[in-house]
């Protein structure tokens, strides 16, 4: 018995190799802050995903959603829109913030027609990090300020992701395959290239932040110091995206041996750890692992027809698990990086539009939500907050603008708490005032389903009227007003906002 007990145990460390969040402490503390989640890149949540797609309010941005969202502190959402007007030779080219409940906080235009395509990450003090077309890295604050710009010699293009070392270093990549290391204050560190470049994606961390892993344009994954060094490379062909590194620093990515692509395990020394070359593996879509040590990625079904894609899972040794076939249009393709929950569930997009997906570890279909229209494209990452919220940027192929439904929303009904349901239901919405803290004006929002009597007003600790912002009738739909405080004394205050039986309080903070 206790020799079959250790078989089960050395068994079960072979094929699962539990996963665990890593600290990051120069990272913002949020429920997604950047990009495929972490500097490792591992797509991995800490909380559980929607487990039906119940969608709780959508948004109608008219440029669509091409980088983002990632979620900030209290919730925000933070996201950049892309439309290419052919026929005037301009782009959209806005950044945008939003609340949790779907309302407009803030946006930052760039002002020179190129449109922010890259990553997003956000830093511990708040400060939101993405690159542009225009050859930008910007830093802005969390009003949506400029805080600074760094300049590159060429544009940062798609899911060139930014990333943060342990000391608060910004990388990225340009499009002519160099590499930026960037002084928290918009200074440069050093910039580097090798050989024939970077391809322009993302710089991935080691667990112990010491080593940048980062992939070759033509050939070869190169291991860096952190003062741009080489510590050495691994010789294969084509890694088009991003690699993910698990705890013990094992990498992993999809790289090209002639063909198909195939998918590689390597040790931190850079020494082959193994090769799965069973699989026509796809190189658009970046891979995810689970809690478990499990990986999960699209490849070509060759089994059924070249071009239908399917989900496929690998164990942390790289043997084969499942595969759940995507056969909904041959035309299809899924180039969005993918995403797990807590419990393995898989969450991604189909890049042509026609579905996005959850599917259980085990290879199952947890549920399947048709998006809009055909045309409609997911590429960027989605983001998963703690309360369950799954939120998905899309944006329309059609050179027809007035796009809509390009932020969802999807959470549980029955995770929601009555007052949420409420506001779900009824679509009342009060937000939370921006900036808070504040000195000495801030931004108050909120939002009717049907016109009706308001009331707004601020209380103090000792629940006295402070100030009376609104007493009248307002008609349906968004409404925003600046609340001055200038003859307030610094404090915790609050507001209260009263529509029909519809009443909900938030706090707000006077710096002066």
């Amino acid at each position: 018995m206790n020799k079959f007990l250790l078989f089960l145990i050395f068994t079960s460390l072979i094929y699962s190799q539990q996963q665990t969040d890593i600290p990051w402490p120069t990272l913002a503390n949020t429920d997604w802050p950047m990009i495929k989640h972490d500097p490792q890149f591992t797509g991995r949540s800490p909380y559980k995903g929607p487990q039906t797609p119940t969608i709780i309010w959508t948004r109608d941005l008219e440029d669509g959603i091409f980088s983002g969202p990632v979620i900030g502190d209290e919730g925000y959402l933070y996201f950049g829109t892309y439309y290419d007007y052919p026929v005037i030779q301009a782009f959209s080219d806005y950044f945008y913030c939003y609340d949790s409940t779907g309302n407009y906080v803030w946006d930052y235009k760039l002002g020179r027609n190129r449109p922010p395509q890259s990553g997003i990450l956000i830093d511990s003090s708040n400060t939101i990090y993405f690159g542009s077309l225009d050859k930008y890295l910007y830093a802005l604050n969390p009003d949506g300020t400029l805080k600074w710009e760094f300049e590159t010699s060429a544009p940062i293009v798609e899911l060139a992701i930014p990333n943060i070392d342990l000391q608060g270093n910004i990388y990225i990549t340009n499009g002519l395959g160099r590499l930026y290391s960037i002084k928290p204050d918009g200074t440069l560190n050093w910039d580097t290239t090798y050989e024939s470049g970077f391809f322009n994606k993302s710089p991935v961390f080691s667990p112990d932040g010491n080593t940048i892993y980062i992939a070759g344009r033509d050939s070869n994954l190169f291991a860096l110091n952190l003062d741009g060094s080489l510590k050495w490379k691994f010789s294969c062909k084509k890694i088009q995206k991003a690699a993910i590194i698990d705890n013990d620093e094992n990498i992993y990515f999809i790289a090209n041996a002639g063909e198909p692509f195939y998918f590689y395990s390597i040790y931190p020394d850079g020494q082959i750890r193994w090769i799965n070359e069973e699989l026509y593996f796809t190189s658009y879509s970046m891979p995810t692992i689970d809690h478990n040590g499990n990986i999960y990625t699209i490849a070509t079904d060759k089994d059924c027809c070249p071009y239908y894609k399917a989900l496929v899972s690998l164990t942390n040794t790289g043997d084969f698990r499942w595969k759940y076939l995507l056969n909904d249009e041959e035309s299809d393709d899924f180039w969005q990086p993918l995403i797990c929950d807590s419990e393995g569930t898989v969450y991604f997009g189909s890049t042509f539009g026609y579905n996005y997906y959850a599917i259980s570890s085990d290879g199952t279909l947890k549920w399947k939500l048709p998006l809009e229209f055909n045309s409609q494209q997911v590429d960027n990452t989605s983001a998963i907050s703690r309360d369950g919220t799954l939120y998905i940027g899309v944006h329309n192929l059609s050179l027809v603008t007035n796009q809509k439904k390009t932020l969802i929303a999807i959470k549980d009904t029955s995770t929601v708490s009555v007052d949420e349901i409420k506001t779900i239901s009824n679509d009342y919405s009060l937000s939370q005032n921006y900036p808070n803290p504040f000195n000495p004006a801030t931004t108050i929002m909120f939002s009717l389903p049907v016109s009706a009597q308001v009331t707004l007003k601020v209380y103090d600790v000792l629940g006295r009227e402070a100030a009376s912002l609104v007493d009248s009738y307002k008609e349906a739909g968004s409404h925003s007003l600046k609340f001055d405080a200038s003859n307030l004394t610094s404090g915790i205050y609050f507001y209260q906002l009263k529509a029909g039986e519809y009443i909900e309080t938030k706090k707000l903070i006077l710096q002066k």
